[in-house]
């Protein structure tokens, strides 16, 4: 969260909690436009985003496949913060850093290549997690490890954790719902749990140059052009033939920064994380009863390349959106929202971002001044 948010997000003249702002977006489909161009183009509205979604949602980071084993840590920036999920004898873990993004002396493990935020000690962009560290092979008491743990981890910030089926997913809110609700019919729909089990997994991360909302929406309207049936907080669309394999399959994109594809034997899924404005990081699971097939693998990265032109090429065209080069200044002259799950995901933002919410503090979410 910024650290005024009691005193508004402004940024080229308009505010970002304006309603007026979001109305073209809130009509009806098929006379609803885009989101303002500012939503996918501005670094105060990103702030916005962290204080409004990511800070206050159920946030898929990755497959509990990743930290299969006591002691594995899995480290994700949600929003603005470093949390990490972390297998302990009990089960897992959820919990700030220690060493927070911008207040750290040295660089940290997970400060890596991205450029969503500079650090004010080190000018580092800190956005690009690390992958999963591995317990036996960094070993629990190394600088590694500490840099995320400390030397008492039990007195770190909590963080909520949650699973369904393979996916974990965290909640920085400490007075979220419960996940079982939030999922509501969505989990009878698309029934990860039976992919729990699977033996099989692979992976890849991809970087995309578009903001992390245009890339799930090319992404989704690749995948099913014709949308699917919104709820508050996702879009369940059944695909006679997916662009993959040409089989039934059942597509969910469940808001903010999941879409999964679920076959009969096969879940493929993507968590969309924001490094950068105009930059995103897709986190690519392939879970199979079976081996999963690499030629499989190589299939579903085309289709997700295919979504990334189309979602650089509309991040640019908005990037100019009522520039000297492009000088509209109407919300009017907005594009289309394209297709219902676009719609519905913008409902969901917009929801969102003028809901009232409540401050506890004036710091950052680990710090005591939010308690």
């Amino acid at each position: 969260m910024a650290m005024r948010p009691d005193l508004g997000y402004f940024d080229e003249g308009t505010n970002l909690e304006d309603p007026a702002l979001y109305g073209p977006a809130r009509a009806r489909f098929g006379a609803a436009r885009i989101l303002t161009p500012i939503a996918f183009r501005s670094k105060v509205f990103a702030d916005l985003e962290d204080e409004a979604i990511w800070t206050r949602s159920w946030v898929c980071i990755g497959s509990r496949r990743e930290i299969p084993n006591v002691g594995d840590l899995l480290p994700y920036t949600v929003g603005n913060h470093g949390v990490h999920v972390q297998r302990g004898p009990d089960g897992l873990v959820g919990r700030f850093n220690l060493a927070q993004h911008g207040g750290c002396r040295a660089v940290p493990a997970q400060c890596r290549t991205g450029t969503k935020t500079k650090c004010s000690f080190t000018s580092c962009g800190y956005s690009r997690d690390r992958d999963a560290l591995c317990a036996d092979e960094v070993g629990a008491d190394t600088p590694t490890m500490r840099q995320y743990l400390g030397f008492r981890p039990d007195r770190l910030f909590p963080v909520s954790v949650a699973s369904w089926g393979p996916l974990l997913f965290v909640n920085l809110d400490r007075e979220a719902e419960s996940f079982p609700r939030r999922l509501g019919r969505t989990a009878a729909s698309v029934r990860l749990e039976e992919a729990a089990g699977w033996g099989e997994e692979a992976g890849f991360r991809a970087d995309y140059a578009s903001n992390w909302k245009l890339l799930a929406h090319a992404l989704v309207r690749r995948l099913s052009p014709g949308g699917g049936a919104g709820v508050s907080h996702a879009v369940v669309a059944r695909l006679k033939a997916e662009p993959v394999t040409g089989e039934p399959a059942t597509l969910c994109w469940l808001f903010p920064n999941l879409v999964v594809l679920r076959w009969r034997a096969r879940l493929a899924s993507v968590v969309f994380q924001p490094v950068g404005i105009s930059e995103t990081l897709a986190r690519v699971r392939v879970a199979a009863e079976a081996p999963v097939d690499p030629a499989f693998v190589a299939a579903w990265r085309a289709v997700l390349d295919e979504a990334g032109v189309a979602a650089a090429g509309r991040q640019d065209a908005l990037e100019r959106f009522g520039t000297p080069s492009r000088p509209e200044t109407s919300l009017d002259d907005l594009p289309a929202a394209e297709d219902r799950a676009t719609h519905a995901f913008q409902k969901y933002l917009i929801a969102r971002v003028l809901k009232k919410r409540a401050y506890h503090g004036a710091g950052p979410l680990y710090s005591a001044a939010a308690c």
